[in-house]
């Protein structure tokens, strides 16, 4: 049972491994749709942990909002706002984002203010990150999306190793039991290492710039990940969903990026 457990999560591991770098280097469209659809089932998945928390989020308005919220950054992105016609883009999300207010009203659920929160939480928390990819692989191009994607894979598997053999002081034993202190900064030597190997490889991204992605990633990424820990924990549940067999839900795949992405995209625009 233990074999066909692991047969079924490496072959579910490398489809999504496949997916993501095939559509990144298809074209920016594919890549776009990838992430959008990646984006809205991590949100069904997200207002699902709510409801079981006892909100009762808007589910359809939140999903119209992080739609339109991912179409205003990849318009913006690519350019096309240059265009008088798209500019529309822009304010997109500005009309389900203030319908989710007045929509409460006639509701008439309780908590009415937690609903909405919860709602709004879902595009911050989740829609947006997933919206700025489309600014990564504009600006810094093809090879330092995938760069982010393979530091944050590679940060998870050397904090994990490193948890395994030297792992002695705990975290939040309260959230995630398994998290250590000397995983944490295993993964970030291994991420610096790791950065430094891509930089020889692509060569189109500066050794700073990488070593800059490599550290704000492994940074970030594991407490990222004992957040949406702490919000499971809070639900009762283990994964956010069933969608990847022997993973769980895509919000558990890319929880780690959710927080570390958006201050990767603060450093590219500060410093790039």
């Amino acid at each position: 049972m233990k074999l066909n457990n692991l047969l079924t999560r490496l072959l579910s591991g490398a489809a999504y491994v496949a997916l993501m770098l095939g559509s990144l280097y298809f074209c920016p469209q594919a890549f776009a749709c990838v992430m959008a659809f990646a984006m809205a089932v991590s949100m069904y998945e997200f207002y699902g942990i709510a409801a079981k928390i006892g909100a009762s989020p808007q589910r359809v308005a939140g999903l119209l909002c992080g739609v339109a919220v991912f179409a205003a950054c990849y318009v913006g992105s690519f350019g096309l706002a240059d265009k008088s016609y798209s500019r529309i883009f822009f304010y997109l999300p500005v009309l389900p984002a203030v319908f989710v207010f007045f929509a409460e009203l006639f509701r008439k659920k309780s908590a009415p203010f937690t609903n909405i929160a919860y709602t709004l939480l879902g595009v911050i928390y989740v829609a947006l990150p997933f919206s700025l990819t489309n600014f990564v692989y504009k600006v810094a191009g093809v090879n330092a999306m995938c760069s982010f994607f393979v530091l944050l894979w590679a940060n998870d598997t050397f904090a994990y190793l490193f948890g395994i053999a030297f792992g002695r002081h705990k975290m939040f034993p309260s959230i995630s039991p398994k998290k250590s202190w000397e995983g944490y900064v295993g993964g970030i030597l291994s991420v610096v290492a790791a950065a430094w190997a891509l930089h020889r490889l692509f060569g189109d991204v500066e050794l700073v710039h990488m070593v800059a992605f490599g550290v704000i990633i492994s940074a970030t990424a594991v407490l990222a990940d004992l957040v949406e820990s702490m919000l499971k924990r809070s639900a009762g549940v283990k994964d956010s969903g069933t969608i990847m067999p022997g993973h769980g839900g895509l919000l558990d795949r890319f929880d780690a990026a959710l927080l570390s992405l958006p201050l990767v995209f603060a450093y590219m625009q500060m410093f790039m």
